[in-house]
């Protein structure tokens, strides 16, 4: 393996003793006789599957390895397939199913370098500089769209693959963004195991704060950038109702969601539209300015044309009813594709600072840009921070790529570093499959193999048992690198959301995932309703460089009851890197650094939207350089039941954030160079009549389907699963990592502020401070077991280095006045504070995270406090960089 770095991995020790157990000791073990381990078979590049699959005769494919032991292993008698080094190109994923395939394991022999991939080689005799091309070359219809390369400094050092003559797939750019359903992306040239970049403007991702060279914005009031106004919307209110209305006025994607569509009086009309009814609604419309009317740039990256609109008759909700809301824009016919992009995109921010999405350049007219696609949000010129990709004519930079599907052309124009490609390895990622996948198997490993090369997700296991993926690779997958179970066709904001066939005991280990579109481990399993467990694992892996392509695609998703994310080395990436939906979970022992760089409104660790996550523990990690505005744990909209505890923040603008949940704590937590140590939001913020709650809906039939009975409701919990909760959350044995109990007793008197004659959630009519109907101010806002009430919340025993406090929310009512903070239900707010002026006054050594028995810290807090920090938080305990361990798979 080349130039391979991790931490704290045991995969060459696991890898020697497997090879010391198995087969690899001496002479080959013939299919079907016995070592100890069980059967043996080999594989080998230079193989043949006609072989009889030994050491001296192996066969040539990993599929044929698993043929030939189909049947013949278990629990008393497993497997191996050794392979051999070398590459490995799948054209279908390797599939694995059921007790026929399990008990196995896939492994690389002795250490070898087993590449296994979904890339298509580009060999150096297929390219052609497109300078050394003569007029006749040039004529060919499918090199139509060089004359977008209109100038000597775009055309020079730019080479040509003809994807169509090779027979290879140059694939479909399809919409991708959040909350819309993930599709395959697109193709990506990897060069020397780097992935390239498809041509846009503008170029690079490493702007500083403030600048905006990097990305094309409205207003940029967003982002801390003075906007140059490059693309806004004229008339987006008369296209799509005002910005407070959005999400409730049917015009934009994200109102046609169920949630959304409560208040219709007709219920067959609350459903959830399908994604292709959303994908037809009306898009955003961009007035160009700033720097896309320099050189009238933009008339480049569509054709001059005023679509036509189909209107499908749909309109909006309410006083929306006149507005259009499936205005369909239609193709435009006939691209002359010498002077104008055919599938140029906008992609980035649309709608929201925390939630990607691309629309499609459709054409322009005038100073006016046309979209195919909606944004999932209403697009708001605040939030716009975009990149014009796939765009031929701004391939000016050494590294930048694109592929030229119109009308069958399937050419690949490329720039490449040092204007030559001889001598360099360069393939296409065009596999739309798994390159493993693996389901309703038992005892299951895969070792030491390096996959990549998808345009889905590397792994994918359903409803798998004991599997064991150890020091493995997987790099430039499109989505996630692991995936344990799958989730439900719904979005995270909505009560049905969930993730099923997840299995049970499976572990990610001693790995290396990086470079990924998506996520790294998708953690699915247990059953909410029982809160039985899933006991997935990852662990002692590096994830690095992850959604590169999605936001909300975590290194680490906790999904479903009772999964860890531990001891992980975390980082580089602009999104999150854990997202927890479910419930006593821990994420625990892991270095994060350098994360939430492209993102606002986040954390490093999210959860939200649902009172009944609870029993989830953060604990004995460092969060270090956290990007923007940005939280090391955000708590959003009613999360409850969180611990943060025993962690270390550094160089971030804030530390944790409650957000109108109950029962959060963040206690024993040390802040370095933070700019405040938390701070919070209440539903009281919108005013005393502010009913429903925002989001209401969701978090009232979450919290309905596990611990209130309400008959009749879509969603809503049995009395056996209501009294299974709460036996498990107040009988005490339950415990966190550190034999804290993990208590709830509260959850007993929890109650949603609803009309007592109907039973009806209490809304803004209903309202009065001193009604007599169950929706008055004491029992809505000021009953400690209301849940729009943030009772029960800490943030105690905090260790300030060089920062700032905790800020809190306040809002006042008035007639009779009051004022409500989170200390008007909590007593501790903010609360044992230790303040050194530095490191070495509060006794606190970052090489090993320990404190002195004689610094400020065992001063103010205590010798005891002291102790059990030590005690619990170690470097040694933590995924870190900077260790080298013995190399197992290899770096392509």
């Amino acid at each position: 393996m080349r130039g391979r770095r991790t931490f704290r991995g045991l995969a060459a020790a696991a890898v020697a003793a497997a090879l010391t157990a198995g087969a690899a000791g001496g002479g080959a073990v013939a299919l079907g006789s016995t070592g100890e381990r069980g059967p043996v078979v080999y594989v080998a590049p230079g193989g043949d599957d006609a072989n009889p699959g030994t050491k001296d005769a192996p066969l040539r494919t990993i599929e044929a390895g698993r043929d030939a032991l189909a049947g013949s292993t278990s629990a008393s008698r497993p497997g191996t397939v050794w392979i051999r080094g070398g590459e490995y190109v799948l054209d279908d994923a390797i599939d694995l199913e059921g007790e026929e395939h399990s008990w196995v394991t896939y492994e690389a022999y002795a250490g070898e370098d087993v590449r296994v991939t979904g890339a298509h080689e580009l060999p150096d005799a297929g390219w052609q500089r497109l300078a050394d091309l003569g007029a006749d070359q040039l004529a060919d219809p499918a090199l139509s769209s060089h004359a977008r390369l209109d100038t000597p400094g775009l055309r020079e050092g730019v080479w040509v693959y003809d994807l169509g003559a090779a027979g290879v797939d140059p694939g479909t750019l399809y919409k991708n963004g959040f909350n819309w359903l993930p599709q395959p992306f697109a193709p990506e040239l990897v060069v020397d195991g780097e992935t390239q970049t498809l041509a846009e403007y503008p170029d690079g991702d490493g702007c500083a704060d403030g600048d905006d060279g990097c990305y094309l914005y409205g207003n940029g009031a967003k982002w801390d950038v003075d906007g140059r106004g490059d693309l806004t919307q004229p008339d987006a209110v008369e296209r799509f109702g005002p910005e407070e209305d959005w999400a409730v006025s049917g015009t934009t994607p994200r109102a046609q969601f169920e949630d959304k569509k409560q208040q219709l009086a007709d219920s067959a009309q609350r459903d959830t539209w399908s994604q292709d009814e959303m994908r037809a609604m009306t898009p955003p419309l961009y007035e160009v300015g700033g720097r896309l009317l320099e050189g009238d740039r933009y008339q480049r990256w569509a054709p001059e044309a005023v679509p036509t609109i189909e209107d499908r008759g749909t309109r909006g909700f309410g006083e929306y009813a006149d507005v259009p809301v499936q205005a369909d824009p239609q193709e435009i016919a006939d691209i002359d594709n010498t002077r104008y992009e055919t599938e140029g995109w906008l992609s980035g921010y649309l709608g929201n600072n925390y939630a990607d999405d691309m629309v499609r350049m459709l054409s322009w007219s005038g100073t006016t840009m046309y979209a195919k696609y909606p944004s999932m949000y209403w697009p708001r010129d605040d939030y716009t921070k975009v990149k014009a990709v796939n765009v031929l004519s701004e391939l000016d930079v050494e590294g930048e790529y694109y592929i030229d599907r119109h009308d069958d052309n399937d050419v690949l124009y490329y720039k490449p570093a040092g204007d030559a490609v001889d001598g360099k390895q360069i393939t296409l990622r065009a596999f739309d499959d798994n390159l493993f996948r693996l389901e309703g198997t038992t005892g299951v490993t895969l070792r030491g193999l390096s996959l990549s090369d998808s345009l889905v997700s590397g792994v994918q296991l359903l409803d798998a048992e004991g599997t064991l993926i150890d020091g493995v690779e997987i790099s430039n997958v499109s989505m996630d690198a692991v995936r344990i179970g799958e989730t439900t066709e719904s979005i995270t904001a909505l009560p049905d959301y969930e993730t099923v066939r997840g299995g049970h005991d499976n572990v990610v280990q001693n790995s290396y995932l990086h470079d990924l579109g998506g996520g790294g481990v998708l953690l699915g399993g247990g059953d909410r309703s029982t809160l039985e467990r899933g006991n997935n694992v990852a662990r002692h892996n590096e994830i690095a460089r992850f959604s590169k392509l999605a936001t909300y695609t975590p290194a680490g998703y906790l999904y479903g009851v009772g999964n860890s994310f531990e001891k992980n080395y975390v980082h580089d990436a602009p999104h999150m890197a854990v997202q927890i939906m479910g419930n006593d979970m821990r994420v625990n022992h892991n270095y994060f650094h350098d994360l939430v760089t492209n993102a606002g409104d986040q954390g490093v660790v999210y959860t939200g939207r649902d009172y009944t996550y609870l029993g989830n523990e953060v604990a004995y990690n460092v969060f270090e350089k956290i990007g923007g505005s940005n939280d090391a744990f955000y708590m959003d909209d009613g999360a409850s039941g969180m611990r943060f505890h025993h962690n270390l923040v550094k160089d971030a603008h804030s530390g944790v954030f409650f957000q109108s949940g109950h029962s959060n704590t963040a206690t024993d937590n040390v802040f370095v160079d933070v700019g405040r140590t938390g701070h919070d939001q209440m539903y009281h913020r919108n005013g005393e009549p502010g009913l429903p709650v925002p989001n209401g809906w969701v978090v009232q039939s979450r919290f309905n389907a596990f611990l209130d009975v309400r008959e009749g409701e879509k969603y809503s919990a049995t009395p056996e699963n209501v009294a299974r909760w709460r036996a498990h959350y107040t009988d005490g044995k339950a415990r966190y990592t550190d034999g804290t109990k993990m208590l709830f007793p509260e959850i007993a008197d929890w109650y949603v502020p609803r009309v007592t004659a109907t039973g009806a959630d209490c809304q803004a009519a209903d309202y009065a401070p001193d009604a007599d109907n169950g929706c008055d101010r004491a029992t809505v806002w000021e009953d400690p077991d209301s849940l729009y009430v943030p009772a029960r919340n800490a943030i105690d025993r905090s260790v300030i280095i060089g920062g700032g406090e905790y800020e809190a929310g306040e809002s006042s009512f008035s007639g009779p006045d009051a004022t409500y903070r989170l200390d008007t239900w909590s007593d501790r707010i903010n609360t044992n504070l230790s303040k050194p002026e530095s490191l070495d006054a509060a006794g606190l050594d970052l090489e090993t995270l320990t404190f002195s028995p004689t610094g400020e810290v065992a001063t103010t807090l205590g010798r005891d406090w002291v102790q059990t920090w030590n005690r619990l938080v170690s470097l040694e305990d933590v995924g870190r960089p900077g260790q080298e361990v013995p190399e197992v798979g290899a770096t392509r």
